[in-house]
């Protein structure tokens, strides 16, 4: 018998009628496998595909709450695979303000047992308006406790007059899984929105971007207060930070270089490291990295798809080339495994995944080798009319063997033009044979 390794994703799908016998359809689950899902279709990465094929699960979301016009339920934020061996993931709305009433919720899946259930509705703790709502669009972070902390945000973006109506911003939440109970701790930031988070698990340092300041934001867990704010002045991209295992958090400039914020001194610094993938618009700024590996190396991606490996202990940055086809794409999520021989992502975050096949890539650190685990999309949208765009959540299990993600996507219309790409949320299994691995 061939053993399997399983990754798991989260999808999502349009509004509408089309939307509603979609998720029927995969409601309880379906399995996909054959070689149908190691076919690239036209317009992919044009990278080498696996020779195994996967064994695919897919069972969509049902019965989420329709809030009107501009209701998108999506998923914007990174999971996390807990130490209780469960997958904690976010999806939201894309409401707030005057378009709605913002909602967001967390759920907890069991890989082994492929169950899934409401753990935290936003509201339910944070029912004021006042406080953003429609998104969870940071990562869900563990504390070294269990708890896991993560940031409301918003979908419709504040206006001056909301600020001046008493809208707040974001607020800060934890969940203790041992318990069930959740609980708000407030504002962090008053008057900013929290888009993007980064946990120092052994130091007990959350650290946010606020926006529209662009300022880094160091929180203290045990004291429930920001410590350190500053830096929006040279700060660009407020989607990603990078590690180290000294504790220095590293961030981009709009001059594409790394900037240090140094734990110990409190203080920025500017490094000489610089990006790649700048033009003469600016520089490139960061969007997605990986742990820190071992050696100290970090994996990163920027926002317009280029690859590199950044030394924290030289600061110094390798160029690994462009994430897929010939000049990289969007992507927002990538991981290391524990072996540390592979990096694991999905390109195309924001809905161009769809133009690619939906492929999950695996990047061989030491030969710089990259191909497609498999295509998604076109199996979905052929056989379900479920058409998948992008991802912005990926996890990976201490074995290496299960990757847990989020996609977005949509139900295909026949009479529109454009596939939608956000809506219904849906969990994918992928199980990846273990001779793509070896």
């Amino acid at each position: 018998m061939k053993r399997h390794a399983l990754v798991l994703c989260l999808l999502v799908a349009g509004g509408g009628p089309p939307s509603v016998a979609v998720a029927e359809s995969l409601a309880d689950g379906v399995v996909l496998e054959g070689p149908a899902l190691l076919e690239a279709p036209d317009g992919g990465p044009g990278l080498p595909v696996a020779r195994e094929g996967p064994r695919v699960y897919v069972r969509a979301f049902a019965g989420l709450p329709d809030g009107g016009k501009g209701t998108l339920w999506s998923s914007w934020g990174d999971g996390r695979l807990a130490s209780n061996g469960r997958y904690y993931l976010s999806i939201g709305n894309h409401l707030d303000l005057a378009a709605g009433r913002g909602e967001s919720r967390v759920y907890e899946f069991d890989p082994a047992a492929r169950t899934l259930r409401l753990v935290v509705n936003v509201r339910d703790i944070i029912a004021d308006a006042k406080f953003a709502g429609g998104k969870i669009h940071g990562r869900i972070e563990e504390a070294a406790d269990g708890s896991l902390y993560f940031a409301t945000y918003w979908g419709k973006v504040p206006k001056e007059a909301d600020w001046e109506a008493g809208f707040r911003g974001s607020a800060l939440l934890r969940f203790d899984p041992a318990t069930g109970k959740t609980m708000s701790l407030g504002v962090p930031v008053p008057g900013q929105g929290l888009p993007a988070s980064l946990l120092d698990r052994e130091r007990g340092i959350l650290y946010f971007y606020a926006v529209y300041s662009g300022d880094i934001v160091a929180y203290d867990v045990a004291k429930r207060e920001a410590t350190y704010r500053g830096g929006g002045d040279i700060q660009a991209g407020s989607r990603a930070f990078m590690l180290d295992s000294a504790g220095n958090v590293y961030f981009s400039t709009g001059d594409g270089r790394l900037a240090r914020y140094g734990r110990g001194t409190g203080k920025v610094v500017v490094t000489e490291a610089r990006l790649p993938g700048g033009d003469a618009n600016g520089g490139s700024t960061l969007r997605a990295a990986t742990r820190a590996a071992s050696g100290g190396l970090i994996y990163g991606m920027t926002k317009t798809g280029a690859t590199f490996a950044f030394d924290p202990k030289r600061e110094t940055v390798t160029d690994l080339g462009p994430n897929a086809g010939e000049k990289g794409d969007y992507t927002a999520v990538m991981v290391l495994s524990p072996d540390e021989r592979y990096i694991y992502y999905a390109p195309g975050a924001h809905g161009s995944g769809a133009r690619l096949g939906v492929p999950i890539i695996q990047y061989e650190i030491a030969p710089k080798r990259r191909k497609v685990l498999a295509f998604l999309g076109p199996v979905l949208r052929e056989r379900f009319r479920y058409n998948m765009g992008g991802t912005y959540n990926m996890q990976i299990a201490s074995d290496g063997g299960t990757l847990l993600c989020t996609f977005n996507g949509a139900p295909v219309d026949p009479g529109e033009k454009r596939p939608k790409a956000f809506g219904l949320p849906s969990i994918v299994a992928i199980d990846i044979p273990k001779s793509e691995r070896e």
